[in-house]
């Protein structure tokens, strides 16, 4: 078996689910497992949700509303985008226990004709644009959307939502701004709209929203991002990353390790490792020669530049590690962890990105 593999802990991601329950009694929580479930495997962190009688489930697109449901998962269904293109709009109007998000009135009313068309009643969402300046209505226009839908056959308003774009930046006033823009919203919607939700992890981290009945926690449950705003509020990382040792050699001073030589030995000999994990695997080439890796519970530093199936790692100060001898990249070990946030830093990204890239590796298992 290959040694390298993407550990997915099932088990932490419904702790991480009740404990976001209990932190926020009295919401319906709408875990968003867009994008494969942020790497994290879709189908299967569906399963492990609804196990937990999880009341919403949120996904982008309608190619993963379509492939929950072909995987046996029922859970009602909000789908973040909606139809992105008329051509869309019947498959998205056949989809059972599906709250669709109407951004546009061109695919609104093909909607409606679909529906009509297939004899049945679609459930609407408006995307409200509050200040993201990405997809929905602004707040004034609001009451003609609700009026021209009103007249629409198939279709009923059952609830709508925004985006909050900084509210993890305490410094900023924009998110109070968006607030009362979808507040406005909101007042013009029809009684039928029972499910509004303004935020997700990061709105509800800073207490924004809560005042809605529906909320979109998405990267906490993954177990990152609590500490924004409630250092306290803690989840546990749901993804690990783990292979083994495959050689061990002893380089000589004045020797160059990986390509283009970015690491030369220079004040003694090093016991250099090699790791079957490389770029292509979805871990950074430039984390090269910047972050380390576990061994026998220590930190061992990358040296050199990530190739496409391997990297180096110094093991100098491990004098036991042997071949074979398990490496977390991403994980605990010991008492030492190394996280997503801990390594999207170092290559001035957001640990959302790297876990997409790493659940692509086709080495996932879940535990």
């Amino acid at each position: 078996m290959f040694p390298s593999r993407i550990v997915i802990h099932l088990d932490k991601l419904r702790a991480n689910y009740r404990r976001m329950v209990e932190s926020y009694s009295g919401l319906k929580l709408a875990p968003v497992i867009k994008a494969d479930a942020y790497g994290h495997g879709i189908v299967a962190c569906a399963r492990a949700l609804e196990a937990e009688e999880v009341p919403y489930l949120s996904v982008f697109t309608v190619d993963e509303a379509r492939e929950l449901r072909d995987a046996g998962v029922k859970t009602r269904l909000i789908l973040l985008g909606g139809a992105l293109d008329v051509a869309e709009c019947g498959e998205v109007a056949a989809l059972e226990n599906v709250a669709v998000a109407g951004w546009n009135l061109a695919e609104i009313r093909e909607l409606s004709c679909c529906a009509v068309a297939q004899n049945r009643v679609v459930d609407l969402h408006l995307k409200i644009d509050s200040g993201m300046s990405r997809l929905g209505f602004f707040a004034d226009e609001v009451p003609g959307v609700v009026a021209e839908i009103a007249s629409l056959p198939g279709l009923v308003i059952k609830g709508a939502f925004t985006h909050l774009a900084s509210a993890d930046c305490p410094e900023k006033d924009y998110t109070a701004r968006q607030s009362a823009a979808f507040a406005k919203a909101v007042s013009a919607l029809p009684a039928t709209a029972t499910e509004i939700h303004e935020s997700a992890t990061p709105g509800m981290l800073a207490g924004v929203g809560l005042q809605y009945p529906i909320v979109r926690p998405g990267f906490t449950l993954y177990g990152y991002g609590s500490d924004l705003r409630t250092p306290g509020l803690t989840f546990e990382p749901v993804m690990d990353f783990t292979s083994k040792l495959i050689s061990l050699k002893t380089i000589p001073v004045g020797a160059e390790i990986s390509y283009g030589g970015i690491y030369r030995v220079t004040d003694k000999p090093r016991r250099i490792a090699v790791i079957p994990v490389g770029y292509a695997d979805g871990y950074p080439r430039t984390l090269g020669n910047q972050v380390e890796v576990l061994v026998r519970g220590r930190r061992a530093p990358i040296r050199g530049r990530v190739c496409m199936g391997m990297m180096m790692a110094d093991v100098t100060d491990i004098p036991d590690a042997t071949v074979g001898d398990e490496v977390v990249l991403l994980g605990s070990q010991g008492a030492e962890r190394i996280d997503a946030t801990e390594l999207a830093q170092k290559v001035g990204s957001i640990p959302y990105e790297l876990l997409c890239n790493l659940g692509k590796n086709p080495n996932r298992v879940f535990v």
